[in-house]
């Protein structure tokens, strides 16, 4: 008896749900990914062939299901569809934008900087909307998922069967529909794999993610996320509950697995034909399940997803936090034109977006860089907002539509005073615990001042004095056998060059051209001698054997080149200014060439000084002893000064110390001027074995690790350790 009721117990046992299954999955792959650490990072293999088989289907489902769906549509249908679904998506933007322009208020003081980047020199994206938007080749943007370009193909296609009577027509959509269906129980298929590839997402994600990139990007983290669980959690359910009879909790109860799917992944399109189903059983639970509805929704959710959502929009809150990160911030005068370039960037995707609108603040492009380490997290929230946008899009439009849509107005002001009180209860706190938490936080300053050299390769000595060398040239002896025959080598450095030789915190002399140094004496097998150059005073020492080669940030012209020996250039640097966080108007080039006069100081070259100047009439160079003499801003030893010329390379490792200020470009062209190792006594055989190496050292990736390094601030080719139970907790590996 006991083992039949046991037998009528497992009976009518539920099986697991999908969500309860993908639940697991997303939580074990997290406690594996913390366990294991880098040991997982391998599972992205299989995280990746998951995301493909989903993808495999999502395209053609959409053209057909559009085709179909359009193709059955009367115009005047489709007309109101179409406007009311533009009434609607204009609404949830603008709730998007409000959310947007409130957002800044949870962001306190700060200063801050970052390492160069490439980006401040590359050429802002180029958006190409005819081929995102028009399909000229229709094969093209399927095989490069131009999604706005395939929709549009299908649109026109279905309004073409639309115009088609008769058995032609029915004969054709019959057999799409067929095929779409196919497509659906492929979809279905691939979903059941669903817990299995998200554990494995999960697992390589957690694995490999490092603390560090969570937490200089907590503000705006920690921003967005409130911000999607107030518009994802709360206002765009309430609003479909405020007026539609579908009630808040049965919104999630059949949309949850595929929004945690949607989370894991990180993708929308993928899911795509799911959300479908998942909107047509909440309609068939509530007996609204006409065929209307169900071809409205197969129209509007594919037909909506091109267009700009909510997930997408807020992401956008990236750009005053980047401008807020480098210290300026967004002014009121600037909002308008900010929150009008947003909409349109959202049109395409963050990572072409994001860089345009910081290139139309003036916001520097290096920031870019910070956005790419976000969304290893920001890109599974936006996308769940991302979909609740297309439910609350798809729910109204219909309801509105075809007749269900009906505003309960209490309910509405309800809604309202408790959205507004969620974002004051939460971004009033966040702000006071964002101003505890980060005013300790700039951590870049100490990061160049505490760098150590890569390589200390060979036995050196720093002397105090720059004095000539005490083993003069023999007859007929070449600087390059001197160095041999001394075992040798004397190098000239710039005791305040940063990044390219300085003294770090600790004393110790470091920089690109030190680490460069310790190469070339290895490749020569002799000890390094570094010699301070006096200031103003280089090629006579250089011309007086103080120094065998000069190995700070040289700039190499044609000035220079008739007085010294070269070797061949071993790096490309840009001109540009330091100024003050403030100076906007030295962002461009036209508000700088208006400027009535202004005063630039420069280190050294007055030959440099005079090629960026000649652009600017109006300004003038004052010659500085050191950088220092600039940033100090001593008036009794220097006018005061707008800029500080040199090269962004150098002028990002300045502002790293000085966060104050900032890089500004304002030369109507990228102007690279060559880096070059000066060679003492113009001696040929050093002049051509340096050059011969600077090649090799090109070629074997040596100058390529110390600019990531050095300039970059990129510490990769170092072992960067991710913490794990493993490792940091067990101790069971090294």
């Amino acid at each position: 008896m006991s083992t039949s009721n046991n037998q009528i117990d497992n009976g009518d046992k539920k099986p697991m749900t999908l969500s309860s299954k993908i639940l697991i999955g997303l939580f074990t792959g997290i406690a594996t990914g913390l366990f294991f650490g880098e040991y997982c990072k391998h599972l992205a293999i299989l995280g990746d062939a998951f995301i493909g088989l989903l993808q495999m289907t999502v395209l053609p489902y959409i053209v057909f299901s559009l085709i179909v769906n359009i193709g059955r549509l009367s115009l005047d249908d489709g007309r109101k569809l179409i406007i009311q679904g533009i009434k609607f998506l204009s609404i949830l933007l603008a709730i998007g934008l409000t959310v947007v322009m409130f957002l800044p208020l949870a962001f306190p003081e700060w200063k801050s900087a970052n390492f160069f980047s490439t980006s401040f020199v590359a050429p802002p994206p180029t958006i190409d909307f005819l081929e995102l938007y028009i399909p000229s080749n229709p094969f093209f943007s399927l095989s490069s998922s131009k999604v706005p370009a395939v929709v549009l193909f299908s649109i026109l296609v279905g309004i073409g069967v639309m115009q088609i009577n008769g058995k032609d027509k029915d004969m054709l959509l019959h057999s799409l529909d067929a095929f779409n269906k196919a497509l659906n129980q492929v979809n279905k298929l691939v979903v059941k794999l669903t817990p299995a590839g998200v554990f494995a997402i999960a697992a390589s994600t957690a694995g490999t993610m490092t603390l560090d990139e969570l937490g200089k990007m907590q503000a705006y983290l920690l921003t967005y996320l409130v911000a999607v669980i107030i518009v994802c959690f709360w206002v765009l359910p309430m609003f479909i509950s405020a007026c539609t009879p579908f009630k808040y909790k049965d919104i999630f109860k059949y949309t949850k697995a595929t929004l945690i799917t949607i989370f894991a992944t990180g993708k929308i399109i993928v899911v795509l034909p799911q959300l479908i189903e998942d909107i047509k059983e909440l309609f068939e639970a509530y007996n609204l399940d006409s065929e209307e509805n169900k071809a409205g929704t197969d129209i509007l959710m594919p037909l909506a997803y091109p267009f700009p959502n909510l997930g997408t929009l807020c992401i956008f809150i990236f750009v005053p936090f980047a401008s807020w990160f480098i210290g300026s911030g967004i002014s009121i005068g600037d909002y308008p034109m900010f929150l009008g370039a947003t909409l349109l960037s959202s049109f395409v995707a963050p990572v072409t977006g994001i860089p345009f609108m910081l290139d139309l603040l003036k916001i520097p492009k290096d920031m870019f860089q910070l956005f790419v380490v976000s969304t290893v997290f920001t890109d599974r929230v936006r996308v769940v907002l991302g979909a609740m946008h297309l439910i609350a899009l798809t729910i109204l439009t219909l309801s509105s539509t075809y007749g269900f849509f009906k505003v309960k107005k209490r309910k509405i002001l309800f809604g309202l005073a408790t959205t507004v009180g969620l974002f004051v209860v939460t971004l009033i706190p966040l702000r006071i615990f964002l101003g505890y938490s980060l005013k300790d936080a700039y951590q870049n300053d100490k990061v160049i001042a505490n760098m150590t050299l890569i390589h200390q390769l060979v036995p050196f000595t720093v002397i105090d004095k720059s004095t000539p060398n005490p083993d003069s040239l023999l007859e007929n002896e070449s600087v390059l056998d001197r160095v041999k025959r001394r075992g040798k080598i004397r190098v000239g450095f710039y005791e305040d060059e940063i990044p390219f030789s300085y003294f770090n915190a600790e004393g110790e002399l470091v920089g690109f051209g030190i680490d460069m140094a310790h190469e070339l004496g290895s490749a020569l097998e002799v000890e390094l001698e570094f010699v301070p150059i006096t200031v103003g005073n280089m090629p006579e020492e250089l011309g007086n054997d103080h120094f065998d080669i000069v190995m700070s940030d040289i700039f190499m012209s044609t000035q220079y080149s008739a007085e010294l020996s070269f070797s061949n250039p071993y790096l490309d640097v840009t001109m540009a200014l330091v100024v003050n966080d403030q100076s906007d108007y030295f962002k461009e080039f036209e508000s700088t060439a208006a400027l009535d006069s202004f005063t630039i100081g420069y280190f050294e070259r007055k030959d440099v000084a005079q090629k960026f100047l000649k652009y600017f009439p109006n300004g003038k160079g004052v010659r500085l002893d050191s950088v220092a003499q600039y940033f100090n801003n001593d008036s009794s030893t220097v006018p005061h000064l707008d800029g500080l010329l040199t090269s962004a390379e150098r002028g990002a490792a300045l502002t790293l110390l000085h966060p104050e200020y900032q890089i500004a470009n304002p030369l109507p062209y990228k102007i690279t001027l060559p880096l070059a190792y000066p060679i003492g006594n113009n001696d040929e055989a050093m002049t051509s074995f340096v050059s011969n190496w600077i090649e090799v050292n090109k070629r074997d990736g040596t100058i390529q690790r110390f600019y990531d390094y050095w300039i970059l601030g990129d510490d990769q080719f170092r072992k960067k350790e991710h913490w794990s139970v493993l490792k940091d907790v067990l101790h069971w590996v090294d």
